[in-house]
């Protein structure tokens, strides 16, 4: 949090979801999803997309199907992740102002 002084207003901006461990967090999760997925379709096709294992030895039913549905849902969190980055949620500014006597809290919401 900075504050700005100017005059009798204070205004500290306030970071929001723009964070180093918010884009770790993504890119952890994007690659992990990406990596499971991979290793799920290579189950079911026997085919080997992953270039450091060999998940063609997998069975397709259960452990395939459950590797394709983890990539899948790590992709839709990695996917929140980066959108919630996007748009800086919760994001904003406090301001004290001293002249009117008014505080304004303003953050950013989901669009």
């Amino acid at each position: 949090m900075t504050a700005i002084a100017a005059g009798r207003v204070l205004r500290q901006e306030v970071i929001g979801s723009r964070r180093l461990s918010n884009l770790f967090w993504a890119v952890v999760v994007t690659l992990g999803g990406i990596g499971f997925l991979l290793s799920g379709i290579s189950s079911y096709t026997k085919v080997n997309l992953l270039p450091f294992a060999n998940p063609t030895v997998l069975v397709f039913v259960p452990q395939g199907i459950v590797m394709g549905f983890y990539g899948v849902a790590a992709i839709l969190l990695a996917t929140f992740l980066w959108l919630l980055m996007a748009w800086n949620v919760g994001g904003g500014y406090n301001e004290f102002n001293h002249e009117t006597g008014k505080i304004t809290i303003f953050r950013q919401g989901y669009p």
